[in-house]
C-alpha cells in the first residue's frame, strides 16, 4: 500500500512527534528524506531492500553506488568501521560536522549492499533534525545525497522535490531550504589523511 508523508518541522527545535513518525516509517522499511548540515539526504535501514531499490530508481543509481553510513556518535560508528587511535582523534575533532570520513569497513556491514568493499564513508551530520532522528532510531542508517536525475546540484527546496517523490512510499522531513554544497570527503584508511573532495567542511580541521 502506498504511504507518503510530508512532515514539516522547525529546523532548530524539531517536533518529537514528527521525528517519531519518521522513525516508524524507517522501521517499516521505507526511506526518509532528511535535512543535514550540508544537503538533504535519503536515509533507510541497511536491510530495507525495497527502500534501497526505490532510492536506486529515484536517483538512477547502479549497483556499484557507494552508500555512506549515518551515525549518531562514535560508539555507533565503531559498529560498522574500524577506528584506530589516530582516526579517533580526527573524528572526535570533526564530528558532528560536514564531513564524510572513509574508514576500513567492519565485517558487520551487509554484503548485499556493500559487496566486497574494504572501506566505507561515515557521516555524523550537525543538524538538529537529523541528529534527533538518529538518536530516536538508535542504529546506523544508509544515506545518500538527494540528487535527482538531470539536476546539477542536490535538491534543496522541499516544495519542489516533494512533487518528484510523493508517488513513492517514503517520508520527507521538511525543515525548509537545504544546502547545495556537499560534505568534505577525507580518506583515513592510511597513515596520512587524503582529501578526496573539498566541500562544506574545513580541512585541515
Amino acid at each position: 500500500m502506498h504511504q507518503f508523508e510530508h512532515l514539516r518541522l522547525h529546523p532548530e527545535r524539531p517536533q518529537i512527534r514528527q521525528i517519531k513518525r519518521a522513525v516508524s516509517m524507517l522501521q517499516q522499511g521505507l526511506f526518509v528524506i532528511v535535512p543535514t548540515d550540508t544537503t538533504y539526504v535519503i536515509m533507510c535501514k541497511p536491510e530495507s531492500l525495497g527502500a534501497i531499490n526505490d532510492i536506486r530508481k529515484l536517483r538512477q543509481l547502479d549497483s556499484g553506488h557507494l552508500w555512506s553510513v549515518a551515525c549518531v556518535d562514535l560508539s555507533q560508528a565503531a559498529t560498522c568501521v574500524c577506528i584506530d587511535n589516530k582516526a579517533h582523534r580526527v573524528l572526535k575533532r570533526c564530528f558532528p560536522g560536514a564531513y564524510t570520513f572513509i574508514l576500513p569497513a567492519s565485517s558487520s556491514l551487509p554484503r548485499r549492499i556493500f559487496g566486497k568493499r574494504r572501506d566505507v564513508g561515515i557521516r555524523m551530520p550537525d543538524h538538529p533534525v537529523c541528529r534527533m532522528l538518529l538518536e530516536e532510531y538508535g542504529e546506523i542508517l544508509l544515506c545518500t545525497t538527494l540528487e535527482l536525475p538531470g539536476e546539477i546540484h542536490a535538491a534543496f527546496d522541499p516544495d519542489e522535490f516533494v512533487a518528484q517523490v510523493k508517488h513513492l512510499s517514503c517520508g520527507v522531513l521538511d525543515a525548509g531550504w537545504g544546502g547545495m554544497e556537499p560534505t568534505t570527503v577525507v580518506d583515513l584508511c592510511d597513515d596520512d589523511p587524503v582529501v578526496l573532495r573539498e566541500g562544506a567542511g574545513v580541512w585541515p580541521a
